[in-house]
């Protein structure tokens, strides 16, 4: 794991109102803070960009998922958060813990796997 391996709520794909309602959700439920993952952000690895580093890259990510990525949480807060956020976003949104795996992968390599299992997951139901 890294130096800073901070609790935080990391969001990707939500427009500008939407991220002003997940801070307003974030500070009224007293959650941990939460750091938004731009576009230009794809190919920085996860615990660069919890770290705070800011690269800049030559092009960014081509998804419209909304993805919320939750790092260092313990299981109390995971539980209230994912309940905070379940109805608060889009049914489609991604949620999903950050591993000791997942923190050195690109936010582009972390974002095809979740929605690869996502689709598994779906193909599962049927």
């Amino acid at each position: 794991m890294t130096l800073n391996n901070d609790k935080l709520i990391l969001i990707y794909g939500f427009n500008q109102e939407e991220i002003v309602n997940i801070g307003e959700l974030v500070l009224s439920n007293k959650l941990v803070k939460f750091k938004v993952i731009d576009r230009h952000m794809g190919k920085m690895k996860i615990e660069s960009i919890i770290q705070g580093l800011i690269l800049p890259v030559a092009h960014g990510i081509v998804s419209n998922e909304k993805v919320v990525l939750f790092n260092n949480l313990d299981d109390e807060e995971l539980e209230k958060t994912i309940k905070v956020f379940r109805n608060s976003v889009d049914r489609k949104t991604i949620f999903a813990v950050v591993t000791p795996t997942s923190i050195k992968w690109t936010f582009d390599d972390l974002l095809e796997h979740l929605v690869e299992e996502r689709k598994w997951a779906e193909r599962r139901k049927k």
